[in-house]
């Protein structure tokens, strides 16, 4: 399967920084002692961090008097950054809405962005999706929320709303707001639509680069 390469390494990095710190900013002076700077290079690279990342680790170590070994610290950081800067990883990167900090070198920065601006459209079109459905839900509970009120409002004072307090205000204003809340319900349908369109358009282009997409719409619309 298409970025299993990468969700090794990840993992793999993660494991790392665990056991020693070393993908961490604040190092403890046992990681600092115990760091091997070529994997604490290689995971920084795995996870797609800048050059500026030594500076950090040189301030965290530098308090224990221990300073990181530059040379070891940019081989492995350049080996991570090969496993990084694929259209693998730029496509996870973008799907799962994370940020790319322009560290892929010249050769092999064109294959990183054209997965990463393939995930990154599915990404911002779910996003889409999902914030206009959540409009749509919230202005569907109001509605019913006015609804109930005018009810209780139009009842009888019988003996089983005595129990139960009216609301206060009047009947106009609550279906005056119901009228626009509708209205802007439909100007709501319409963004979705448009950003259905756009998912449709994102997630032809993630298939057109071998990447399956596992959202389904069918749960939120």
């Amino acid at each position: 399967m298409r970025g299993n390469l990468r969700e090794y390494s990840r993992i793999a990095g993660l494991m790392l920084a665990a056991s020693i710190g070393g993908g961490c900013a604040t190092m403890s002076e046992s990681d600092c002692v115990s760091a091997d700077w070529r994997e604490v290079g290689r995971n920084d690279g795995l996870e797609g961090r800048r050059q500026t990342q030594l500076g950090r680790h040189y301030d965290a170590c530098g308090k224990y008097g221990i300073t990181p070994d530059r040379n070891e610290y940019m081989a492995g950081r350049e080996a991570g950054l090969t496993v990084y800067c694929t259209q693998d990883s730029g496509y996870w990167e973008g799907r799962n809405g994370d940020g790319y900090e322009r560290v892929c070198p010249a050769s092999s920065e064109p294959d990183f962005l054209s997965g990463y601006r393939a995930g990154q459209s599915l990404y911002e079109a779910v996003q889409n999706i999902v914030s206009v459905q959540g409009q749509m839900e919230s202005a569907k509970a109001r509605i019913r929320s006015l609804e109930d009120e005018i009810r209780k409002l139009e009842s009888p004072d019988d003996e089983s709303d005595a129990e139960e307090k009216k609301p206060a205000g009047n009947i106009d204003d609550r279906r005056k707001e119901i009228r626009k809340l509708k209205d802007e319900l439909d100007s709501l349908r319409a963004l979705r639509a448009f950003a259905v369109a756009e998912y449709t358009q994102a997630l032809a282009r993630a298939r057109n680069l071998g990447y399956p997409e596992e959202f389904r719409l069918d749960l939120i619309l």
